[in-house]
């Protein structure tokens, strides 16, 4: 084990190792372990990220398409609405004009990377999941007369514009750890040192089955087979409290019983 943990070391750094290290008081065969539960539960979180970016994609994609009249819309408003005035500012420190042009960034780097020649579809599986989001700020929303929050037909009475912008902020933020595999079973005690904390994960899993509820959508019938969170998650709150006593081990077969019953055995 020792050997496997100097190569890990030696290929994912010592400083990303740290706060492993630190959590499990230096145990090399715990830390190892650690960061193996870490990058399964990020591989559990993978696919119902991506199906819900997809979802939204399409879903904003359908509704402007429809409010400019243009299935190319993408494209075509690159000198529109996201260029529009509103988004134009003077910087009141140096006196120079700003533009806010973060959408038309988006798309021409698309076309750009496709020589010229990127299609509507090609372009929205391009940009990123902060293009979406940075429909709802307030800014894009109000040149876009509200239009975007059109799609969400079930939203709950009270929520708004606001709402739904800082939930997808912090699912964008989620997904860029979850993408660029920065830890996310960690938290921090009162005086800033790592802990422990599968809680911000466990309010991700949340805010992403409310987006599925605003939409209108069947969570669990969208997502039944591929979802894994509850497993990962318990088997993390396993590893972190039991290993490597034999009690983690009769955990963790209880664990995936409970979990497989669930999955495959139910309806």
């Amino acid at each position: 084990m020792s050997l496997n943990y100097n190569t890990l070391q030696k290929y994912i750094s010592s400083s990303r190792l740290t706060n492993y290290e630190l959590i499990c008081n230096g145990n090399p065969d715990k830390t190892l372990k650690l960061y193996h539960t870490n990058l399964r539960l990020s591989q559990a979180f993978y696919p119902l990220l991506s199906l819900l970016e997809v979802i939204l994609r399409n879903a904003i994609n359908e509704e402007l398409s429809n409010y400019f009249n243009d299935p190319d819309w993408l494209i075509n408003q690159q000198t529109g609405f996201m260029v529009h005035p509103s988004l134009s500012y003077r910087d009141n420190r140096t006196g120079q004009m700003k533009h806010n042009h973060f959408l038309k960034k988006n798309v021409s780097k698309s076309i750009l990377d496709s020589g010229g020649q990127a299609s509507q579809g090609k372009i929205i599986a391009d940009v990123s999941f902060g293009f979406w989001t940075a429909l709802f700020d307030t800014t894009h929303y109000r040149i876009l007369t509200g239009r975007p929050i059109q799609i969400f037909t079930n939203l709950p009475s009270g929520s708004n514009r606001n709402t739904i912008h800082q939930k997808l902020i912090k699912l964008r933020d989620f997904r860029n750890r979850v993408y660029h595999n920065e830890p996310i079973i960690f938290g921090k005690d009162n005086l800033g040192n790592p802990i422990f904390d599968l809680l911000s994960a466990k309010e991700i899993y949340v805010e992403i089955q409310e987006i599925f509820q605003w939409l209108n959508l069947d969570f669990n019938h969208w997502t039944k087979r591929i979802n894994n969170i509850f497993f990962e998650i318990e088997r993390a709150e396993c590893v972190y409290n039991s290993y490597p006593s034999k009690v983690y081990y009769v955990r963790r077969i209880g664990v995936g019983i409970k979990h497989y019953s669930n999955k495959y055995f139910k309806n």
